[in-house]
Formats: C-alpha cells, sequence, structure tokens
C-alpha cells in the first residue's frame, strides 16, 4: 500500500504544482466523474436500500453555498465569483430551489436539523432573498427545530438581515474578521471597517446568538505581532467564544519573488502569531476543537467541514460549486450553472464503505483512534483497514500508540491539519492515489523532483500538505 518514499514526496509535490491551493479538492476530483441529478439520487437511495452503515447515517446536513462576491479579497481560496448584476441572485435562488426539491426524496425520513450557509458570501444576499431561500429549504426539508449556521462579511452585513435569522433558529454566525487594522484589511483588499466589525460582535450578542464565531488570519501584509494579539483580545472581549486561527497563504506567490532570509522570516513571523494566539486563547479558557478552531465550552462547532470529516451526517450541498457526500455512499460535487434548465452541472463518484473508513480513521486520529471503537462502528479491524500504513506514521514520529488508541503527535499543533488529513488518506487509500495517477497520467514524471529550488518554497507557502514534508526534511 505504502509507494516508494522518494515517488510519493515527487507526486504529492507534482499535485501541488499542478493545484497548489486546494490539494483536497484534487484528491477527491480525481475520482468524479461527470453525471447527473437522476444518477446522484439513485445511487442514494440504492446505498439506503442496501448498505447496513450507509443505513446508520440518520441525519443530512443542508449546505447552501452562495457563490458571490461583491470584490474578491486577496487572500481568499474558496469557490466565489464576482457578481457583476444583482439578478444573478435571482436566478441562483430558483436554481438551489429546484435542487432541493428535486433531491429532497432521496434524503426523506433523516433529520435535517442544521442548516450551514457558506461561499463566497452568504450575506451579499438581501433580508428577502435570504427569507426565500429559508422558505425553500424548508419545504423540501421539513424541520422546525433547526440550527442555522451562517458566515458573513461584516460590510455587508444588516440588522435586518440579522433579524430574519434569529427569527428561523440563527445558531452560530461566523465573522470574517481577519484582522481590525484598517490599512491591513485595505492590503488584501477587504472593505470592512473596524468600527462595523465590532457592530456586527455587539449586535448578535444583543441578538443572544448562541455561539459567535470569529475568523482571524496571522501573516497578513502589514500585520505586526502586537497588531495580531491585539486583535484577539478585542474580539474575545466583545464576546467571540468561537475562534478560528488561520495563517496567511498568498495565492499571488509574491511573498515567494522575496529574497530566501525575507521568506524564512515570513514564515518565522506567520508561525509566532498562530503559536501566541493558541496560547492565549488557551489561556482564555477556550479549548481546540475540529480543524484549527477554539471553543469557550466544546460546542458550537457543528458546521459544514466538520460534518465532512466526522461522517456522523450526510452533506446535501445546494447552489454551485457546493460539495456534497453520503458517507458510504456518494461523494458529488456541483460545478456552474447551465444554460437552459437552470441546474448547475455534476460531477459524482463512489464514496464506499472502504473509504469511509479511512476517512474516519484519518479525522480520528486527531483526538484519538480507538481500534474497539472503529471496529465497532464499521465490523472490520483497523489492522485490516490500514495497519500498514499507521504504522508508517508511526515510525515517521507522525502518530503515537497507547493502550489500542492511535494519536496524531501533535507535532504541527499550531497551523491546521489538513497536511495530515490528505497524506492519511492517501497513505490508507491505494485506489486514490491510483486514480490521481491516471487522472495525471500525460504530466506526471516520476523521474523529476518536484521538491527542488523555488516549488519547495511555493509549497510551503501555499499548501497545508507540503508544510508537514518541509517539516519532516523529505
Amino acid at each position: 500500500m505504502i509507494l516508494n518514499r522518494s515517488d510519493l514526496r515527487n507526486f504529492l509535490f507534482f499535485l501541488n504544482e499542478i493545484h497548489p491551493l486546494s490539494i483536497e479538492d484534487s484528491l477527491l476530483g480525481a475520482a468524479t466523474a461527470p453525471s447527473s441529478w437522476e444518477e446522484v439520487k439513485t445511487k442514494i437511495r440504492v446505498a439506503r436500500k442496501n448498505d447496513s452503515f450507509v443505513r446508520s447515517i440518520k441525519r443530512v446536513q443542508i449546505y447552501i453555498h452562495v457563490p458571490f462576491c461583491g470584490r474578491l479579497c486577496k487572500f481568499c481560496h474558496c469557490a466565489r465569483i464576482l457578481l457583476r448584476r444583482r439578478s444573478e441572485i435571482n436566478t441562483y435562488i430558483d436554481s438551489v430551489s429546484r435542487q432541493m426539491m428535486f433531491l429532497s426524496s432521496a434524503y426523506q425520513g433523516m433529520s435535517a436539523d442544521t442548516l450551514c450557509f457558506g461561499g463566497g458570501t452568504p450575506s451579499i444576499l438581501n433580508a428577502q432573498q435570504l427569507t426565500a431561500i429559508l422558505d425553500g429549504v424548508d419545504e423540501a426539508f421539513p424541520n422546525p427545530q433547526r440550527k442555522i449556521l451562517f458566515e458573513i462579511n461584516p460590510s455587508s452585513w444588516s440588522a435586518s438581515k440579522l433579524a430574519v435569522l434569529s427569527a428561523r433558529g440563527l445558531y452560530r454566525l461566523s465573522i470574517g474578521v481577519q484582522s481590525l487594522d484598517d490599512k491591513v484589511l485595505r492590503n488584501v483588499s477587504r472593505s470592512q471597517t473596524r468600527k462595523k466589525v465590532l457592530w456586527c460582535l455587539r449586535s448578535a450578542r444583543k441578538a443572544k446568538v448562541p455561539y459567535v464565531n470569529v475568523d482571524l488570519m496571522a501573516g497578513l501584509p502589514g500585520q505586526t505581532t502586537k497588531g495580531f494579539m491585539d486583535d484577539l483580545e478585542v474580539l474575545l472581549d466583545e464576546g467571540a467564544n468561537v475562534v478560528h486561527v488561520y495563517p496567511y497563504c498568498d495565492p499571488t506567490g509574491q511573498i515567494l519573488r522575496r529574497s530566501q532570509d525575507e521568506v524564512k522570516d515570513f514564515f518565522k513571523k506567520r508561525d509566532s502569531m498562530m503559536k501566541l494566539g493558541s496560547e492565549a486563547l488557551v489561556k482564555a479558557g477556550f479549548s481546540r476543537k475540529g480543524l484549527g478552531a477554539y471553543t469557550q465550552t466544546g460546542a458550537g462547532e457543528e458546521h459544514q467541514e466538520e460534518a465532512y470529516t466526522t461522517l456522523e451526517s450526510a452533506v446535501a450541498g445546494f447552489g454551485p460549486f457546493a460539495k456534497s457526500q453520503f458517507p458510504g455512499a456518494v461523494y458529488y460535487s456541483s460545478g456552474a450553472l447551465r444554460a437552459g434548465n437552470n441546474l448547475p452541472s455534476v460531477a459524482l463518484a463512489q464514496h464506499d464503505k472502504s473509504y469511509a473508513m479511512s476517512h474516519y480513521a484519518a479525522i480520528a486520529i486527531m483526538d484519538g483512534l480507538n481500534e474497539k471503537v472503529f471496529a465497532r462502528r464499521f465490523g472490520v479491524s483497523l489492522e485490516k483497514q490500514c495497519g500498514e500504513a499507521l504504522r508508517f506514521l508511526q515510525q515517521e514520529g507522525l502518530v503515537t500508540f497507547s493502550k489500542g488508541v492511535w494519536k496524531f503527535s501533535g507535532k504541527w499543533e499550531i497551523r491546521r491539519i489538513r497536511e495530515y488529513i490528505v497524506l492519511t488518506r492517501i497513505l490508507f487509500g491505494q485506489r486514490m492515489v491510483d486514480n490521481l495517477r491516471r487522472r495525471f497520467a500525460d504530466k506526471y514524471d516520476p523521474q523529476h523532483d518536484y521538491s527542488g529550488g523555488n516549488s519547495l518554497l511555493k509549497a510551503y507557502s501555499n499548501s497545508w500538505l507540503m508544510t508537514l514534508y518541509y517539516r519532516m526534511g523529505v
């Protein structure tokens, strides 16, 4: 199952070169093929009928992807498009409503108790448009006790939008703060102001939103360590009870045009901010939960990313570029809107039990992958599924083993662990690697060292995965 070490390194660096901002999308995308929405529905129905593991999934999280942005921030790697005409939103809402009504029967009988909005910029929708989408969700997936999780850009947020969502069950408001320094925000084409961010926090607290998340970035152009820590202190004082701290990754590559010493200084400064931020949050009573999140209570993190990784529920995504999965059954992703029938294109992949087991193992190992729990959940021993890969990771110092539990060593705890997830998915799934090799057979040269020269620095700054390889000294 384990590839030749040098070849594996070269192949992963190659993936970074051909898709530097989203290796994980390349991994999943390599297994997908153009399909139809009818086929998606059929695959889910058949799997729910015939597979006991699939039937054990009782919940489905509804995810609404709003791809539009009023302007494109210079740090963002999300699926997004620049909104040019407001009429585009009406076409989008019609498409989302049709998607939901078409697919809802495939999830019949499942609890759709969580609705998550992501983007793009969900807050670009006005109050009437939000109401229209919420009405569509209620018609397709009725649930009177639904929790709503919503992401906002402070510059497009308003009291009327907050009122609409609060009346329908707003559970978590995620505010894209990034920085409270107006000059730093201008450097990355962010239009909000410190004053507007503080208003968003205070109005959410006044509306008694249970969980208020703030996203903060470390290493932004013009940002100082003191400024970063001062921002964090202010956000905590203003009542944020969930915090995500992200490392800045320059998608333009401008950082890498500097001297080697300047590049190293950037990484050192960014890592220091991440470390100091983590220490300050722990001291303030926060605990790490999930991928890069810190929370005061251990709750409030029931969002799309967690649903994708824990496999406790299915994710039904709607809108252009939304990603969806039914553990043990299918993975599918929407493309752009198609002219004529007002539905986006779709790509479909089998998400069988073997992949689900590997996926679960890769995530659970962060907090402790218990051999007995794994066997009880899947009816297969952990040793049979991925014992060889676990021992490989143990030899590299990435995981530890004690009393039947495998656990991530925490060697790179100061940054998000997406690189680790992708690495383990590759190691646990030869089929995934084979799919990738077939997809890129006309481009990949196994004799070429893709990690040399500037590629290494590019990989380090732009990819979570390559950070791990840089630290390993592969």
